[in-house]
């Protein structure tokens, strides 16, 4: 029975969203590799890196059933500070 109830916990917790390392202005500045980088401080706050090495903000939210990217402006125009705020913002209008 108690290896049942551990083997239920561990995959609990193995099904549990994964929480991104809060990162810095100064780590963010240094992300050249192009993808999608979760930046923390935000729940779905990604700094989007293109192969030209354009960068931008954007938040992945889940509307219904369907995830969307929601894009929150430019890299350096918008601070990591802004695009946590607008991050938040837009999270609020959502639910």
């Amino acid at each position: 029975m108690q290896e049942l109830s551990q083997n239920w916990l561990r995959s609990s917790i193995e099904d549990m969203p994964k929480k991104a390392k809060e990162l810095s202005a100064v780590q963010v500045r240094r992300l050249t590799k192009p993808g999608l980088h979760a930046v923390g401080g935000v729940a779905g706050l990604h700094l989007q890196v293109k192969d030209s090495g354009a960068r931008s903000w954007i938040l992945r939210a889940q509307i219904g059933s369907r995830r969307r990217d929601i894009g929150l402006g430019g890299f350096p125009d918008i601070t990591l500070a802004g695009a946590r705020d607008k991050a938040r913002e837009a999270r609020e209008q959502i639910q």
